[in-house]
């Protein structure tokens, strides 16, 4: 005898609202994880990255190489850049930065940087930007 479909016996339902409650519980679980997470690092979290947070003493090391000397002038012309366009609203603290070449960030990054061999390479630079005459 065969069964028709009115006739089949129907499965068991399956016990979903555990498993949604699991997820639901788990989700939140790494959540909660994550904010501690990136709460801890943003208290922690180095005030320069990249090449701003090396030494002093180690970027006069490598000063000379034609390759380290282009990434030090790129990376201080962002700086200054970024420093003049973050006072865009401040006109007192912007500075005129069009007298800045690769040459004077070389000439000034030596110089600060022997002078001050524990200080960041950001901080010679940030010397350079406030030495810079204010903006007409």
């Amino acid at each position: 005898m065969t069964q028709t479909f009115d006739d089949q016996k129907q499965p068991r339902q399956r016990r979903r609202p555990r498993l949604r409650l699991k997820i639901a519980a788990g989700s939140f679980a790494v959540f909660l994880g994550m904010g501690y997470a990136m709460g801890t690092f943003a208290a922690h979290a180095p005030t320069d990255v990249g090449i701003g947070a090396h030494s002093c003493a180690s970027t006069i090391e490598m000063l000379g190489d034609a390759h380290f000397d282009r990434i030090v002038t790129a990376w201080s012309s962002g700086f200054i850049s970024g420093s003049n366009a973050e006072a865009l609203g401040e006109t007192s603290r912007q500075r005129d930065i069009a007298a800045v070449s690769e040459a004077s960030i070389l000439r000034h990054v030596r110089t600060y940087c022997a002078a001050n061999p524990t200080d960041t390479l950001s901080s010679a630079v940030e010397v350079l930007f406030t030495s810079l005459p204010a903006h007409p």
